[in-house]
């Protein structure tokens, strides 16, 4: 791919991967630079330039797919990204960026990819007082995960906040299954009500879910119903910025391109 700076001033820019998906009909980059495969397996030739005003540079994007990749089309973003300075007056740093859109497809027969949900989640408070949550993780992929996480409460009596609390040990979960993830918390803690912000993460995949509860005085209680926190992704036609770094040719079309049959140790 090129990156072009057609400003007359010289230009710090930062190249990046990032995780994308599909939804609402339209290609969405994540917000933040999270991850997935596909951003694993790729590599560029350069993480930061100095571009002069007018000036191009090409950039050698390269996707090596193991050989036991999951069957199934990933999504990802190449990112040129500038950032404004910052100041005792203005601590926020403002950042402009441009991307291209990465689709990889792999065939083959190995097992499907890695993919879980949080089903449900339930609130208890044993004979000592100590609270405690208990996640309902269900594994919908076709691969054993080994689920980490940590949750977050706020909405409670007062106003209160806590956490974040993370899980004492990974739950392992084969395909096809569910396991409970429990998060012991402090005894302190008030009955809440509260809102639980979950994270969830098995190797690159993350999943977040909220819930709205109350402890029980002692007891398990009943599982509450699972939602999904807002959508923070971005479309990649909606980021680039100030027209400051403009992705063109040959190269980034050809990574735009649809990858139908990426070879296992192939490279893209």
């Amino acid at each position: 791919m090129t990156v072009t700076n057609p400003s007359p001033t010289q230009q710090t820019v930062f190249l990046y991967t990032g995780a994308a998906h599909i939804a609402d009909g339209t290609f969405q980059g994540e917000a933040n630079p999270s991850s997935n495969d596909l951003t694993s397996w790729t590599r560029l030739s350069d993480s930061e330039i100095a571009l002069p005003g007018g000036a191009k540079k090409t950039i050698t994007v390269t996707v090596a797919v193991p050989a036991d990749a999951a069957p199934g089309e990933q999504y990802a973003a190449v990112w040129a990204e500038i950032r404004g300075t910052t100041s005792k007056d203005s601590p926020v740093v403002q950042a402009s960026r441009a991307g291209i859109r990465m689709y990889v497809t792999v065939g083959g027969s190995n097992a499907a990819a890695t993919d879980f949900t949080v089903t449900s989640v339930s609130p208890s408070r044993n004979e000592a007082g100590v609270p405690s949550v208990t996640a309902l993780v269900t594994n919908t992929g076709g691969r054993a995960i080994d689920a980490t996480g940590t949750l977050r409460l706020s909405d409670g009596p007062g106003g209160l906040s806590a956490g974040p609390f993370t899980l004492a040990r990974a739950t392992t979960v084969a395909p096809g299954e569910s396991a409970n993830a429990i998060f012991t918390l402090d005894k302190a803690l008030p009955d809440g009500p509260w809102t639980a912000h979950l994270a969830v993460k098995s190797g690159v995949d993350e999943r977040t879910a909220d819930a709205t509860f109350t402890f029980p005085a002692t007891g398990v209680g009943t599982p509450v119903k699972i939602t999904t926190p807002p959508d923070n992704s971005l479309m990649i036609s909606l980021i680039v910025g100030g027209g400051v770094v403009v992705l063109a040719g040959a190269a980034a079309a050809a990574v735009l391109s649809r990858r139908t049959a990426a070879r296992k140790r192939g490279r893209v």
